[in-house]
C-alpha cells in the first residue's frame, strides 16, 4: 500500500499545533485523518493522550511499533506545557527519527511550546490557531444558529460567550444545547439564555465562579470535583476562567466605589441577565475592591505551581486556592508557597 502509484503521501510524522483555538485544531487534525482515509481506504488507528498521565516511553513506542488493525497511526498529545524536562528530551530524541507510519500531533492551547520541541518540529509542521477576535464570535454564533433556524438578540449572544471557553468547540456545543432545547423557529433573549443556565444543571467555571463569591466552600469543592471529574477542563484553564470573571467582578466593584449606580456598571462591564447581575451585585458586597485585587494577585501563584506539579495534585492545589480565596478578608494573607520553598 505505501508508495502505491497515484496515492498522496502519508502525513507528515509530527505536527506542532500551539494556541487556544482548540476548534480549528481538532478541524485540522480530522482533514488530515479524512485525507488518509481517501487515499488508502482505511482509518488510521488513533490515540489521545495527555501530559502527565501516561510515561512517554509508552507514547513512543506506541509510535513506532506496528498494529494489527492498521498500517497508520494517529497519536494526539496533549498540554505539552506540562511536559518535565527529561520527557521533552525524551521527545526530542523520537521525533529527531521518528516513525513514517504514524503522526504525532503535540499540542498546547498556549501560544508557547517548549523550546526543545519547537527546535525538532520542521517549520512547516508548525502552526498556530489564534484567538477569535470579539467580533468574529459573535459573528461565528450568529450564522450558526442562523442555519439552526434561531434568531438570537446581541444581549443573548454576550450571555452565551461569557459562558463558554473562548473557542469554536465550546461555542459550538453551548450552542447545539441551545438549540435542541428551544427548537427551530425561535427567538432568544438574554432572559431565555439565563433561564436555561439556570435549569440545565451543569457545572462549569460560571457555576464554580458563583459559589466562590458566595463564600460558599462546601458547593465550591462539590462543583470543582464535578468539572474534573468530567475532565472538561485542565486546572489552568479553570484559573483562567476565573481570573477572567474575578476581573470583571473588581471592574465593577470599582465603578461603584465611584458612586456609579449598579445599572451603569452593569452597562459598562456587559453583565447581562437579571440573575446573573443579582450575582454579581451579592459578590460585590461578599469581597469588598481592595480583596479582590487581593484575589486576583494570588491566582497567578497558583497557576505557576500547577504548571509546575503532576496532574495527580491539581485537585489538591485548586482546593486550596478555593480556601485560599475564601479566607482573604477573614485574616491577614501570606504569600502561600513561600513555606515550601
Amino acid at each position: 500500500m505505501p508508495g502505491a502509484k497515484g496515492k498522496m503521501a502519508k502525513p507528515a510524522p509530527v505536527f506542532l499545533l500551539v494556541g487556544p483555538e482548540e476548534g480549528e485544531k481538532r478541524e485540522f487534525i480530522q482533514n488530515i485523518k479524512n485525507e488518509y482515509q481517501a487515499a488508502y481506504s482505511e482509518s488510521p488507528e488513533s490515540h489521545r493522550f495527555y501530559a502527565g498521565q501516561t510515561l512517554i516511553g509508552e507514547i513512543v513506542s506506541l509510535l513506532q511499533n506496528g498494529s494489527l488493525f492498521s498500517s497508520f497511526k494517529c497519536v494526539t498529545l496533549s498540554n505539552i506545557e506540562q511536559l518535565k524536562k527529561a520527557e521533552i528530551q525524551q521527545l526530542a530524541e523520537y521525533l529527531s527519527h521518528p516513525e513514517q507510519s504514524s503522526v504525532l500531533f503535540l499540542i498546547t492551547h498556549e501560544y508557547r511550546a517548549p523550546a526543545a520541541l519547537v527546535k525538532a518540529v520542521p517549520k512547516g509542521q508548525q502552526k498556530t490557531f489564534f484567538e477569535l477576535f470579539e467580533n468574529k464570535k459573535r459573528e461565528w454564533l450568529l450564522q450558526y444558529f442562523r442555519k439552526a433556524d434561531l434568531l438570537i438578540h446581541e444581549d443573548a449572544i454576550e450571555m452565551v460567550l461569557e459562558q463558554v471557553e473562548n473557542n469554536t468547540i465550546e461555542m459550538k456545543n453551548a450552542a447545539d444545547k441551545l438549540i435542541l432545547y428551544f427548537g427551530p423557529g425561535s427567538t432568544l433573549s438574554a432572559d431565555d439564555i439565563e433561564e436555561y443556565l439556570y435549569h440545565s444543571k451543569e457545572e462549569n467555571v460560571f457555576s464554580l465562579f458563583q459559589k466562590i463569591v458566595q463564600r460558599d466552600m462546601p458547593a465550591s469543592l462539590e462543583i470543582l470535583h464535578k468539572i474534573l471529574q468530567s475532565g472538561q477542563n485542565s486546572g489552568v484553564q479553570l484559573l483562567g476562567g476565573l481570573l477572567w470573571q474575578f476581573r470583571r467582578l473588581l471592574k465593577f466593584s470599582r465603578l461603584l466605589d465611584h458612586r456609579f449606580s449598579p445599572e451603569e456598571a452593569f452597562r459598562s462591564t456587559a453583565i447581562h441577565g437579571k440573575r446573573n447581575q443579582k450575582n454579581y451585585m451579592e459578590a460585590s458586597k461578599k469581597f469588598s475592591t481592595s480583596q479582590l485585587e487581593h484575589v486576583i494577585s494570588i491566582i497567578s501563584d497558583f497557576d505557576g505551581q500547577l504548571r509546575q506539579q503532576r496532574s495527580e495534585v491539581e485537585r489538591i492545589l485548586l482546593e486550596y486556592y478555593i480556601y485560599s480565596v475564601l479566607k482573604i478578608g477573614a485574616e491577614k494573607q501570606i504569600n502561600y508557597f513561600e513555606k515550601y520553598k
